[in-house]
């Protein structure tokens, strides 16, 4: 899996937790439906700047949004 496609799935592990739809997560992130779109249909590749918006509208921190395997793992 690419860092894309695990960046993609964490944002709609999250966004399905909290009963969130592209547009309204959009909204709450301040960033227009069709660029969320975009990255979510992975016709963009994910911004530093798109991604702190969307954890702040997710009301996690960016190290937050990263704490899943395998991000988290140590590699040895």
């Amino acid at each position: 899996m690419t860092e894309a496609e695990l960046i993609i799935d964490r944002l709609y592990y999250l966004m399905r937790e909290r009963n969130l739809t592209v547009n309204r997560l959009a909204t709450l992130a301040n960033i227009t439906p069709s660029s969320l779109s975009s990255l979510i249909y992975r016709k963009s590749v994910p911004r530093v700047d798109m991604l702190h918006a969307l954890c702040s509208a997710l009301g996690i921190t960016v190290h937050d949004f990263f704490d899943f395997p395998p991000y988290n793992e140590v590699e040895e």
